[in-house]
């Protein structure tokens, strides 16, 4: 498992980026969405994979 930068576009705020994780960028979009339905979050445009993190230090 690796850990995903991930950003949410949202329509009327602006955009979230949360770290999540994954085996590879596929996933990590998958678990972002299935976060946004745990949260409840309606006004999603978009996930984007920003990018793989090394280490959650600093």
């Amino acid at each position: 498992m690796v850990f995903y930068k991930v950003k949410i576009l949202r329509c009327y705020n602006s955009p979230k980026i949360v770290t999540v994780t994954a085996k590879n960028s596929q996933q990590a979009v998958r678990a972002a969405a299935a976060d946004l339905r745990a949260e409840g979050v309606t006004d999603a445009r978009g996930i984007e994979v920003i990018g793989q993190v090394k280490s959650l230090r600093g």
